[in-house]
């Protein structure tokens, strides 16, 4: 087994193909309180309150630097957790003075295509921690995760400097402290789509890799798509991963789960549905999983108009796209009893089940309509899309208005790293590992 810090955490996306791989996080950080319970509850960690520890009135402070096997998940501002920290829990805790890869996706709102795109957001540089981290605990590798708007990202007015910027900072040597170099900086290189390792989904993130200079031999090879075109497998399609989940109607709930995966005969759809019910690959042994059971299946109670309106949209179409439809065949009076004045492309967009998935992003819920019902997707459905299995347990409340600063359901699945788009990465850098530490070396199971 390898050692990770997971910072920038999530709901733990990353952490569950990582460990699926053979990377366990002994240290996780993240600020988002609902989203912290979804880490713990899931991947069983102790939550450690920053915060509390800082100010001395943590109860029991003491019990959190005593040896354990859980996952010490801090809760707080990642720009607080010092160096002495994270070595005092890696000692005390852990037993070890450095991990062996330290893996992060700063928020990407100042980066996203969608955001504002700001020169002066401080979320700009929340990168340095990663890097911080990685020096001040001698990590062997580093994983940068971000959105595709970076690369374009200006910087001094610059279009493309922050990338670049981000780039060197990795490179840069700092006396006494380690430095490292990227895998690659090739924008064709270090993007990679979800959509091409088994996610039902097309989303595009970038993946800088930086390795430690001291392991001046080790290489890391970015990971070969496992399906689409020319790899003997078809893209898993939304059919193909949601469609065995009850079909409920907008207001509605279910927890029972009675879908015989034995009457599934198409080798992509069972392939996927093996990892979504825990058979592939099995869920912690803490939540004692029931595979006849289903959390997180509930849909939204929508008003009668706004079912009218995706009733009127058709598998493929968004709200304008339908409305141009409607105009062709002179059905303008329903364009004005049931859509906005203000069309938005983005939104109420109905999934083709036939194909994968466009991304899903944090405003998941008001971008889309499940294919065959009038109705928008339940988390659960949404974490299929992912690539969550059925056994991830999501806290906190299903909706809140998207300015609240705690995430909901929905945009803590639409933030996170897909877990099997993860443990693709994850078994490149357990083959560059093994290269670095072969008397620790560890079997890399198949591709899934």
């Amino acid at each position: 087994m390898y050692t990770s810090i997971d910072l920038f955490s999530g709901p733990g996306g990353l952490c569950t193909g990582f460990k699926w791989a053979g990377i366990k996080p002994l240290i996780a950080v993240e600020w988002s309180d609902w989203t912290v319970q979804t880490y713990a509850a899931t991947h069983g960690a102790d939550i450690f309150e920053l915060e509390k520890y800082l100010n001395g009135t943590l109860e029991d402070a003491d019990s959190y630097f005593k040896p354990s096997e859980r996952t010490l998940l801090i809760h707080g501002d990642i720009n607080k957790v010092d160096g002495n920290l994270i070595k005092k829990i890696l000692k005390n805790r852990f037993g070890v003075n450095t991990v062996d890869i330290v893996t992060g996706g700063a928020p990407c709102e100042s980066f996203s295509m969608a955001g504002d795109r700001k020169e002066d957001d401080d979320r700009n540089f929340l990168f340095m921690n990663i890097i911080r981290i990685a020096r001040e605990t001698n990590a062997a590798m580093i994983l940068f995760e971000n959105v595709k708007g970076l690369f374009s990202k200006k910087l001094d007015g610059i279009p493309g400097k922050m990338y670049e910027t981000i780039c060197n900072e990795f490179e840069r040597k700092i006396e006494n402290l380690p430095s490292y170099r990227l895998a690659s900086r090739d924008k064709d290189i270090v993007l990679l789509n979800a959509i091409n390792y088994g996610v039902p989904q097309s989303r595009e993130r970038l993946f800088l890799v930086a390795i430690n200079e001291k392991y001046e031999n080790a290489k890391f090879n970015y990971p070969s798509p496992t399906h689409g075109p020319g790899t003997g497998k078809p893209y898993v399609a939304v059919a193909d991963a949601i469609l065995d989940l009850p079909q409920i109607d907008s207001g509605e709930e279910t927890e029972v789960y009675d879908f015989d995966i034995n009457t599934v005969t198409n080798p992509t759809r069972l392939e996927f549905l093996k990892v979504m019910h825990g058979i592939s690959k099995p869920a912690p042994a803490h939540l004692n999983y029931n595979p006849k059971t289903l959390s997180s299946h509930k849909a939204v109670n929508h008003k009668e108009s706004m079912k009218m309106r995706m009733s009127l949209i058709k598998q493929g179409e968004n709200m304008q796209t339908a409305c141009e439809r409607l105009k062709e065949s002179n059905q303008t009076e329903l364009i004005e009893k049931y859509f906005p004045k203000k069309l938005y492309a983005a939104r109420n967009r109905r999934l083709k089940e036939d194909e994968p998935s466009f991304t899903v992003t944090s405003h998941c819920l008001d971008e889309m309509i499940h294919p065959r019902l009038n109705r928008a997707l339940t988390p659960r459905e949404v974490a299929r899309l992912q690539s969550f299995p059925d056994w991830y347990i999501f806290e906190g409340p299903y909706v809140k208005f998207h300015s609240d600063p705690q995430q909901d359901r929905y945009e803590q699945i639409g933030d996170a790293i897909p877990p099997l788009l993860a443990y693709n990465i994850a078994k490149e850098i357990v083959k560059t590992l093994n290269s670095i530490f072969p008397e620790r070396a560890i079997q890399i199971e198949g591709v899934i």
